[in-house]
């Protein structure tokens, strides 16, 4: 019985779009080099200091989040000052080379065609950067590094993520993506196909109707409940908890940060 359900988990471990391929590179190369020049300008460019912000546009993996929040960053403005965290950095950091080692790892193993690939929906001002893509076969890759991996593995997709891939879908008119949860702590792995759902690609386009709304009416939308009372985890984590309230329009949000741009130029 052990050596049937070793059997079964193997079948599954090598089962996949993605997992295959990657498995059988794995088994054939002793480390992340390449001399392919295109592979190695994608890193460049990766590694290059940023040459905007994120503002202008709403973003798929924000969506679902407090809509004023989202209309204040869409202006640009920038939250309060904030206490240096080095630990809050470095996590920054893991997560940001773990998605470059698997883009050069799946590049290389020609699993992907592209990585870091921009879609857009400007009538809905609707912007974002895609993990990877393969255009050959016509899906979305998308990379989550987690601590809850025996978690993944019992329930499939975390909701929030099953959302934020609905809305790539949306933008870039794929049908299909397979995202990889990464285990922290053993780099174990596990992958999971996601189909564009009708229901949820719907409602993604009713927030960003509304969004949409509040930025050509120059109205705010209306505080969390809890905001407005000043508690919750929500108010406590929000990077705007203490301007959020002063704020009546989003007009008077772009007037601040015009004004803070003018002062910042001298």
């Amino acid at each position: 019985m052990n050596d049937l359900k070793k059997h079964i988990k193997i079948l599954k471990q090598n089962s996949g779009k993605i997992t295959p391929k990657l498995m059988g590179w794995l088994n054939n190369n002793d480390g992340i080099h390449t001399d392919d020049p295109e592979i190695i300008s994608k890193v460049v460019s990766i590694l290059a200091p940023p040459t905007s912000d994120r503002s202008g546009h709403f973003h798929p993996s924000q969506l679902y989040q407090c809509p004023r929040k989202q209309i204040f960053e869409f202006h640009g403005l920038k939250p309060a000052a904030q206490n240096y965290n080095p630990t809050l950095q470095n996590l920054f950091n893991d997560g940001h080379f773990r998605h470059l080692r698997w883009q050069i790892m799946l590049l290389n193993a020609g699993v992907l065609t592209d990585i870091e690939v921009k879609t857009t929906m400007p009538h809905y001002r609707l912007g974002g950067s895609m993990d990877g893509v393969n255009e050959n076969e016509g899906w979305v890759f998308e990379l989550k590094g987690t601590s809850q991996f025996a978690s993944v593995q019992r329930n499939g997709v975390m909701a929030p993520h099953k959302k934020q891939i609905q809305a790539y879908l949306l933008a870039s008119g794929y049908d299909t993506a397979y995202i990889v949860y990464e285990d922290k702590s053993s780099q174990s792995w596990a992958e999971f196909e996601i189909k564009k759902d009708a229901e949820t690609v719907d409602e993604i386009e009713s927030i960003l109707v509304m969004l949409n709304q509040a930025l050509d009416g120059e109205e705010l939308p209306q505080p969390y409940e809890d905001c407005k009372n000043q508690t919750g985890s929500t108010f406590d984590r929000c990077p705007f908890s203490g301007v959020c309230l002063g704020f009546s329009a989003s007009e008077e949000v772009a007037q601040r940060v015009q004004l803070a741009a003018r002062n910042s130029n001298g």
